[in-house]
């Protein structure tokens, strides 16, 4: 007797496709987490938490991608991930005097932002509805890495909230603004504080890195918000593109997956 597959009844709903996994397969969420994670370079309580992982910047990239791919594709290797990021990031709830959100949900918030950005920026920007569906499906990853779920934005506006909270604190100043230089001698205005100070911080070196991830992380560098590229040193290869042609290198970028060494997906 032949076996007929399951069908659903007449007019029972179907679940709507993931929009997450449209965004992460391909290269540019590995570029989004590269951006994200020179943001966190910035914040000083998560410059702090990103101190504590020994791996180079674009192995803490690949890592989160792939956990971020399996959070929908398969669970068990989903839990297997997190708890090896939760094991090297320690402690991740740090409260700046106690208030919220604290630096899980932050970290969260610049990912979710960045792969959004990265993906207008390579012509792959979803609309309004569907971006407010990957803000929520996202949800599960942070809990995953150790947020509390009532710390998570719930929107993009409340993601834009965090991002300009990370601004804020990465700069010292509370409205966008032109930067300050650095003096001779380090300080800004003569002063010792170097928050919103022009060219106050290196980029991190892709050391180890891949032929690709090297051009990503250069693209990566593109991606940051005009403030935050200012607070940086120096500009990598592929820093300076931007409009079409930032979206012909982010489409013409080879799998970093397979370039980080990581097995195949299904």
């Amino acid at each position: 007797m032949p076996v007929h597959p399951p069908t659903s009844p007449p007019g029972a709903a179907t679940r709507p496709p993931s929009v997450s996994a449209r965004l992460h397969d391909g290269p540019v969420l590995e570029v989004a987490l590269l951006t994200a994670g020179l943001l966190e370079e910035l914040h000083p309580l998560l410059r702090e938490l990103a101190a504590r992982d020994p791996r180079a910047h674009w192995q803490r990239a690949a890592s989160t991608a792939a956990l971020l791919r399996a959070v929908g594709a398969d669970p068990c290797r989903a839990l297997a991930l997190a708890a090896r990021e939760r094991a090297l990031d320690g402690d991740v709830h740090v409260r700046a005097e106690g208030s919220d959100p604290d630096t899980a949900a932050l970290r969260h918030a610049l990912r979710v932002a960045c792969v959004l950005r990265t993906a207008a920026a390579a012509g792959r920007a979803p609309e309004r509805e569907d971006a407010e569906r990957y803000v929520h499906e996202q949800s599960a990853g942070a809990v995953l890495l150790g947020a509390e779920p009532d710390d998570l934005p719930g929107c993009l506006t409340e993601v834009d909230a965090d991002l300009e909270r990370v601004r804020r604190d990465a700069t010292g100043a509370p409205e966008p603004g032109p930067l300050r230089p650095v003096g001779s001698d380090g300080a800004v205005d003569g002063h010792g504080d170097r928050r919103g100070a022009r060219g106050r911080t290196p980029l991190p070196a892709p050391r180890g890195a891949p032929r690709p991830w090297v051009r990503a992380t250069g693209l990566a560098v593109a991606l940051l918000p005009g403030w935050a590229r200012e607070l940086f040193a120096g500009a990598p290869e592929g820093a300076d593109l931007g409009g079409d042609d930032l979206r012909a290198a982010l489409v013409g970028l080879p799998s970093l997956e397979a370039a980080a060494g990581f097995r195949p997906r299904p």
